[in-house]
């Protein structure tokens, strides 16, 4: 399924309105989260209903189930685009000149001289988001339940807050990226998160950190907040890949370009990151890395914001 990424936005960006294309983008990125607390919930009631042998599966099934009923509505409603439909007219008519046909393995025009540089600097931009996000969502539980000592239902909770704080970043960083381009917000969202995971590192490194029943009144609560809305900038980043890409390898490119990040961020990363940091505390506090190298890369990433998408490119 989270190889819808690419295609969704890309279809997206080539039917939206130029002017609040990253809201709007922002917005559709924050669905992620209002899927997992929707999941969860789902989950929950037919463990409630069913009880811990059969709950789940009942579960998994109805989620299938749904998600399968989606897809059929999505078949039959929804509109294709109408540049990629021009393209592929001109495309079987014969009358594309041949710098502007794709291969028949597209993902090798990802790396031809006029997108290779846009590319390389994409995977990089997507392994730093996953970086940070994979280091509150791996080590966050974890850290509340053994080091903080809080209740399974505490630490629930402050997960729940934990993804609405990231919704919001999501949906501010989609709407700033159209007020100042897409690689500045994205910039700012990094800031952002540097500042949050600095502050929690302090607190780990002087052990003053500590998350209790009232975790409104601690400071660590707070900064672990700020360490959740630190990848923010997935909420203008898929919209930013596709207004890169010409319209012929969209979604090859956003796809590409994603999974690589999401290879090295969210699968090659957690096998090293505590062995590295020696404890939890210090694996959640390493997700700066993430916004650091975040920083570096959006500042020298080509940006197209805003600009008017054509089938032929």
């Amino acid at each position: 399924m989270g190889g819808l990424f690419g295609l969704s936005f890309s279809m997206f960006t080539e039917c939206w309105r130029t002017s609040r294309r990253g809201t709007m983008g922002g917005l559709i990125q924050s669905m992620y989260f209002l899927g997992e607390i929707v999941t969860v919930g789902v989950l929950f009631a037919c463990l409630t209903w069913f009880g811990h042998d059969f709950g789940w599966r009942v579960g998994y099934v109805v989620i299938g189930v749904v998600s399968v009923l989606i897809g059929l509505a999505a078949f039959r409603v929804l509109p294709e685009s109408r540049h990629w439909l021009e393209y592929q007219r001109q495309l079987k008519a014969g009358t594309l000149p041949p710098e502007l046909r794709r291969t028949r393995v597209p993902v090798v025009d990802v790396f031809r001289s006029n997108v290779v540089y846009g590319s390389v600097v994409f995977m990089a931009l997507s392994t730093a988001m996953f970086l940070t996000t994979n280091s509150v969502g791996a080590y966050l539980s974890t850290y509340l339940l053994k080091t903080q000592h809080l209740p399974l239902g505490t630490t629930s909770l402050v997960a729940l807050v934990g993804y609405v704080c990231t919704m919001i970043a999501y949906s501010v960083t989609g709407a700033l990226s159209d007020l100042v381009r897409r690689k500045f917000a994205f910039l700012y969202s990094c800031l952002f998160g540097v500042l949050g995971f600095a502050w929690f590192l302090v607190q780990v490194s002087t052990h003053t950190d500590h998350v209790g029943p009232a975790f409104w009144s601690d400071s660590t609560f707070w900064a672990l907040m700020m360490c959740a809305a630190a990848c923010g900038g997935f909420g203008v980043l898929g919209v930013w890949m596709s207004e890169y890409y010409p319209t012929r390898i969209r979604s090859t490119g956003a796809n590409s370009s994603y999974y690589v990040g999401r290879g090295l961020g969210a699968g090659v990363y957690p096998l090293f990151a505590l062995a590295l940091a020696g404890t939890v505390p210090m694996a959640l506090a390493l997700g700066i890395l993430g916004p650091l190298a975040g920083i570096v890369f959006s500042a020298i990433a080509p940006d197209r914001t805003g600009r008017t998408i054509k089938a032929l490119e």
